[in-house]
């Protein structure tokens, strides 16, 4: 059986907001022009960028998750013995 379209739904919207996190992080670390100072020498722009690149890797991992628990054989309403 086929998913239903809300799960195909989801887990585009999911993967939309997490390739916008990971490229808003490849922006921020390598070509923005934020001067935020330095911490421990490393740009803080850069690890901030760095943050939001793992971020939405993360999220990327998570809708990959999602998308292999969403199974038509879960039967709502009834519960196993």
């Amino acid at each position: 059986m086929k998913r239903p379209i809300a799960i195909w739904v989801n887990i585009s919207f999911r993967l939309f907001v997490a390739l916008a996190y990971t490229s808003l992080g490849a922006y921020v670390a390598f070509w923005s022009d934020f001067d935020l100072g330095f911490f421990n020498g490393i740009p803080i722009a850069f690890l901030l960028g760095i943050l939001f690149v793992l971020y939405g890797l993360f999220r990327i991992w998570r809708a990959y998750l999602y998308f292999r628990e969403a199974d038509e054989s879960i039967n709502y309403g009834e519960y196993e013995d």
